[in-house]
């Protein structure tokens, strides 16, 4: 998973007072991004069908609803957002093994 930079500052400076205070926005927004990790579903296997349907799966084999649908509907957002390491393939008919190929050519 890439890191995030925290886009609030961890202290500023009170106007009135001078004194360097805590920003709450920085730790609320860092104990959100860890939330969000633990529970995040990341692309594991893309199975592209005959009839141009896709199926996503997480690394438990779990589908993904989100990335699932006709190839050149979803085909753009799950380049965008699959890791390096995902699998990519395809099924040339039903009754064959998957067939993988590099991220380029699927």
């Amino acid at each position: 998973m890439s890191r995030c930079k925290n886009p609030y500052p961890e202290f500023f400076v009170d106007e009135i007072s001078g004194i360097k205070v805590l920003d709450i926005r920085h730790e609320i927004w860092v104990e959100g991004y860890k939330a969000g990790s633990e529970d995040r579903q990341t692309i594991k296997t893309v199975i592209r069908c005959e009839n141009d349907m896709v199926m996503v799966f997480d690394n438990k084999g779990e589908q993904i609803p989100e990335y699932q649908g006709q190839y050149e509907e979803i085909k753009e957002k799950i380049l965008k957002d699959a890791p390096t390491d995902a699998v990519f393939g395809y099924f040339p008919d039903y009754d064959t093994e998957l067939q993988t190929v590099p991220r380029e050519e699927w």
